[in-house]
């Protein structure tokens, strides 16, 4: 009896064993589902992370082709964009060069026109010494109209002293002779330059005074005097008319001359 309770205390303390065990088992399944059950949470939250993941990387993705599109387009714009700049520098360097060569041309042209402007200048101021030269030459042949107009004065006077004296051939040709050589003496004495230029107007109105309307008529009683002095009375006029032809065709030839 005593083995068989020791048999069966061992049996029964072998059982306690066993349950004990059996409870830990327990336990440990019941940790095990736990721990299970947490990894597949964990599992699924991991999967769901990865979907998450899988569809930001597709969206980054789609951006970031979207961006290498854009920046795709713009270096092709910007590359446009470059030829466009380069043909018009090149387009603006051709219009440089030529309005540099047009300036060129300008400058000679200004340069010309300079010596030009000089040359005129200088023809402009010779013109103007003729100028004034043409007026002191206005100015003599005035003087001169004035001086024959005193001559004129100074030949009636001698007229009709030689007309009230009565002289005798001799006297009035010895007269005639000395007022003639007086007036050609105080024309010639009065001569303007050779190098002046008398224009055509000023000796038509010079000439004007010793027309046919200022004739002084002069009589001669001796045909040996009309013989001997050709520019006495012909008919036609008195012997101051022909004295002042006289004395215009010589005008006419010192003007001539000069011209």
């Amino acid at each position: 009896l005593k083995e068989v309770f020791k048999e069966r205390s061992n049996i029964l303390r072998q059982l306690s064993k066993t349950s004990k065990e059996l409870e830990g088992i327990k336990v440990n399944l019941q940790s095990l589902k736990n721990d299970e059950a947490s990894a597949k949470n964990d599992v699924q939250k991991l999967l769901e992370l990865g979907q998450k993941q899988r569809e930001e990387m597709k969206s980054l993705q789609e951006a970031f082709q979207k961006q290498l599109n854009e920046a795709a387009e713009k270096a092709e714009k910007q590359q446009a964009t470059i030829n466009f700049l380069k043909t018009e520098m090149e387009r603006k360097s051709k219009m440089i060069r030529d309005l540099q060569n047009e300036n060129k041309s300008l400058k000679n042209k200004l340069l010309s026109g300079n010596k030009l402007c000089g040359i005129h200048a200088e023809e402009s101021k010779k013109i103007q010494a003729q100028l004034k030269e043409l007026r002191y030459g206005k100015k003599d042949l005035i003087f001169k109209a004035q001086q024959l107009t005193d001559l004129e004065q100074k030949l009636a006077v001698a007229k009709d002293e030689l007309e009230k004296a009565a002289l005798d051939k001799e006297s009035q040709l010895k007269a005639l002779k000395e007022t003639v050589q007086l007036c050609l003496s105080s024309v010639l004495h009065n001569q303007p330059p050779a190098k002046t230029l008398i224009p055509s107007k000023p000796t038509e109105k010079l000439t004007s005074p010793v027309t046919k309307g200022s004739k002084v008529p002069f009589q001669v009683t001796s045909t040996k005097a009309v013989g001997n002095i050709p520019i006495m009375q012909d008919g036609r006029g008195s012997l101051g008319e022909s004295m002042r032809k006289k004395h215009d065709e010589k005008c006419f030839d010192s003007v001539d001359s000069s011209i």
